[in-house]
């Protein structure tokens, strides 16, 4: 199911009211750059409902932000910050969103189509 960034909380809020309790994954896709030459990632939401055995996907496209889910899954919390990290979406109202793989002062965010790494090892070791 695709929806619009702007009302991926609330469609997730709905899911888990009706029983998709459990976020099993969060996961990004770099669609940059998209036709008017913006940033657009795609954020692929995967839910379970234990008790029909029902997997659900939610599907959205963002260009830069978009609201935490952390409030509904505490398992969203892992995910955002990789995400964040690695692609530099923005969470609004993360609790806890800062770096998790890469140290403080990286520069960029190595899973995005755009990163340029400044030199490769080879060039190091030279």
């Amino acid at each position: 199911m695709k929806i619009e960034s702007t009302r991926a909380f609330k469609t997730l809020e709905s899911f888990k009211k009706s029983g998709f309790v459990s976020l099993l994954s969060l996961v990004a896709e770099d669609l940059s750059p998209n036709s008017e030459g913006e940033d657009e990632f795609l954020l692929t939401y995967t839910l379970y409902n234990p008790v029909t055995r029902a997997f659900e996907e939610i599907e959205t496209l963002v260009n830069s932000e978009i609201q935490s889910v952390t409030t509904l899954f505490k398992s969203a919390n892992y995910d955002e910050r990789e995400i964040y990290d690695l692609f530099g979406i923005k969470f609004k109202n993360h609790p806890n969103l800062k770096r998790l793989f890469l140290e403080k002062n990286f520069e960029g965010h190595p899973l995005r189509n755009d990163f340029k790494q400044a030199e490769t090892w080879s060039e190091r070791a030279l």
